[in-house]
């Protein structure tokens, strides 16, 4: 046997018998396991950096309708302190259509009333709503748009 083999033997033996040094701690606690999406409304509002989500936790994930009447009605208090506020007019309505793979949102606003960043809302609050397989497209219908516009949450784009 040469040296090298006899030193590459020695530092087998070596690895084998130190471990990784990594000592054995058993179970740890650090909260609660993960359980997938956090249960609750999920909403999208406006802060002063742009669209952001908030989750009205308390509450049963709302089907879609009830989830776009929810946004509509705008950000409640504690949203509000948080900084939270609505780009969506004051009063309208929204109207969701589901066929699958895609939700046409119908506008009681003139989508020329309305910010990007508003439009954003809607979209970003359809996607995340509650629906079968994956993110569905969004089409936006109104009273000055009747053709429908495809829209994508720009949050989304790269998920």
């Amino acid at each position: 046997m040469t040296a090298r083999h006899r030193l590459a033997a020695a530092t087998a033996l070596l690895l084998l018998t130190t471990g990784c040094s990594i000592p054995s701690t058993g179970p740890v606690k650090s909260g609660r396991p993960a359980t997938g999406i956090q249960p609750g409304t999920r909403l999208y509002f406006l802060d002063q950096h742009g669209t952001r989500l908030a989750i009205r936790s308390g509450t049963q994930r709302e089907d879609l309708q009830q989830t776009l009447n929810t946004l509509v009605a705008g950000p409640d208090q504690a949203e509000q302190r948080s900084g939270l506020y609505t780009g969506l007019p004051p009063s309208g309505t929204v109207q969701a259509t589901a066929t699958p793979g895609t939700v046409t949102l119908r506008l009681s606003w003139s989508t020329a009333s309305l910010t990007t960043t508003a439009v954003q809302q809607l979209v970003c609050t359809t996607e995340d709503a509650p629906t079968t397989g994956p993110p569905p497209k969004v089409s936006i219908i109104s009273s000055d748009a009747p053709s429908a516009i495809q829209q994508q949450c720009d949050l989304h784009r790269n998920a």
